[in-house]
C-alpha cells in the first residue's frame, strides 16, 4: 500500500512539473522579417513576469538576453 502511494505521488509530481513549464508558441510564416527560415514568436511573459512583445527569431543569430 505504501509503495503504491509513493508511486502515485511521484507520478503526480512529474506530471505537475512537466505541465507547469513556460510554453512559447513558434510558427513559421510565409514571409519572414528579413531572414530566411525565420520564426515568429508571439508576445509572452518571461520567467520573471516581464512582457516580451512578439518578434522574429532567425536561425544562426545570437539573441541578446536581458537580465533583470
Amino acid at each position: 500500500m505504501t509503495m503504491r502511494l509513493i508511486l502515485a505521488g511521484l507520478l503526480f509530481l512529474s506530471a505537475a512539473t512537466g505541465l507547469s513549464g513556460c510554453v512559447v508558441r513558434e510558427r513559421t510564416v510565409a514571409r519572414p522579417g528579413g531572414c530566411p527560415g525565420g520564426v515568429w514568436v508571439e508576445g509572452h511573459h518571461g520567467p520573471r513576469g516581464h512582457w516580451h512583445p512578439g518578434h522574429w527569431r532567425c536561425p544562426g543569430v545570437v539573441e541578446r538576453i536581458e537580465i533583470d
